[in-house]
């Protein structure tokens, strides 16, 4: 009998041995496929044509390290990144400000149309850019706001809001009702309640919030291909459109380009990778 059970335990622990070697094998697998492109992209950019044509895959045997200098200065990617810091700077704080009080708002507060509102950000996620594309173009024109920064970070602002209010509101409603209690009891008012306690507590939400909006809105292209008209306003995933039809027969730089403009997001993400994953499963948890 003692040895049944421990040829069952053997069996047990076998299989999870093997489906824990097997989910490792798959997880090692897509960070290849997903690390390889960026690799392969870096050891490029430090070649000259000849040598990514006869060597594609191949380690440098001169490292190219002025690809870098000319995509910096020569192919715009300096001035573009430069608009792309102030443009993703000024709509990511935008966000971070309002999303947080819109979701305690939703979450704690009661108020006639409370439930209503919640629905109206909850369908802007559902709303593709593309769709509202015109409409938006003839306003911003009306408004004299094309070809401008504000052009960029006004619809980025309005298309980041629902998901955040979204993602913060979830969390205030995981946030038990007592340490609201006790803060009325010691006088404190709403704004009060919000700014010291609440919106301390709902960190990890805003960390993920601010991550994921600096991540898409670095990557944004559609709205700076068609509200953006001259070079110097570029951000930098209109700037490599522009760099490549400019440099098509100089790939070293044109991939130096692209790592300049994917490096400061990989280093964000790696760094806050974490907070994502507390904060997106913190919030989630939360029943409302």
């Amino acid at each position: 009998m003692t040895g049944d059970l421990y040829a069952l335990e053997f069996k047990k622990r076998r299989q999870r041995l093997l489906k824990r070697l097997a989910l490792y094998a798959a997880l090692i697998l897509y960070a290849f496929f997903i690390i390889y492109p960026i690799f392969w992209v870096g050891v490029n950019s430090l070649k000259d044509n000849q040598e990514i044509f006869t060597r594609p895959w191949g380690l440098p045997a001169d490292p190219k390290w002025g690809n870098y200098r000319e995509a910096w200065a020569d192919g715009n990617i300096g001035g573009a990144f430069k608009n792309s810091v102030i443009v993703t700077g000024t709509s990511v704080l935008a966000i971070a400000l309002m999303a947080p009080m819109a979701g305690y708002a939703l979450a704690r507060l009661r108020f006639t149309g409370q439930k209503a509102i919640f629905y109206l950000f909850l369908s802007g996620m559902f709303i593709a850019p593309i769709t509202g594309l015109i409409p938006l173009l003839k306003l911003l024109r009306n408004l004299g706001l094309v070809n401008s920064y504000w052009a960029l970070i006004l619809p980025n602002v309005a298309y980041g809001l629902p998901l955040s209010v979204f993602i913060v509101r979830s969390f205030f409603v995981g946030i038990p009702k007592s340490i609201e209690d006790a803060t009325r009891v010691d006088g404190l008012s709403s704004w009060q309640t919000y700014w010291m306690i609440m919106l301390p507590m709902a960190l990890p939400a805003l960390y993920t919030v601010i991550i994921l909006q600096t991540v898409y809105i670095w990557n944004e292209f559609l709205f700076a291909l068609v509200l953006i008209r001259t070079p110097d306003l570029f951000t930098l995933p209109r700037a490599l459109v522009t760099f490549k039809g400019t440099f098509i027969t100089s790939f070293g730089p044109l991939n130096a380009a692209v790592i300049l403009s994917a490096v400061p997001t990989i280093i964000l993400y790696s760094i806050f990778s974490d907070k994502i994953r507390r904060g997106m499963s913190m919030g989630f948890s939360a029943k409302g």
